[in-house]
């Protein structure tokens, strides 16, 4: 079974992220109910901007974290990607609590996650990035959840 049956991109809802820049989020939804949603976070690296999308769902947890582009050093921190390496999947289920907030660092910062020999400054971007983008979901759940989705009438226009 699909995890959803909507269109994703067109059940979608913008709410300010930390630095005040709007952030798209990706509703997928399960008989009208959302299950779980997906955005994008930017993270630093060594060569620039990290795109990364994040799979969440309701409880927070993650369902996938895929980079969607870089300009890291190839053969180096180009091992952000799914295609060059799996560490991205080490994500997978992973939660705000699961590892405790401290470990969202690499292994090298005293976290829990592996950087690579000889580029640490990738996956700390992208360790930084995701567990960022867990943090906005938690602290905008609620106005994520609420929104009401295309097409539909606002909650406060439906009472009137």
């Amino acid at each position: 079974h699909e995890m959803h049956d909507n269109d994703l991109l067109a059940d979608t809802v913008r709410i300010a992220g930390a630095d005040g820049a709007p952030v798209t989020i990706y509703r997928a939804r399960k008989a009208g109910q959302i299950v779980a949603v997906a955005y994008k976070v930017i993270g630093n690296g060594y060569g620039g901007d990290i795109s990364i999308i994040l799979g969440v769902d309701l409880s927070g947890k993650l369902l996938g974290v895929r980079v969607i582009s870089h300009s890291e050093t190839p053969g180096l921190g180009d091992r952000i990607e799914e295609k060059k390496s799996n560490w991205i999947f080490g994500f997978t289920g992973l939660s705000l609590s699961s590892p405790p907030a401290e470990q969202w660092k690499v292994k090298k910062d005293g976290g829990h996650f592996d950087q690579f020999s000889g580029a640490t400054i990738s996956p700390r971007g992208v360790v930084a990035a995701v567990r960022q983008g867990l943090e906005f979901f938690a602290s905008q759940r609620n106005a994520i959840l609420a929104a009401p989705a295309p097409g539909q009438p606002k909650a406060a226009e439906a009472q009137q």
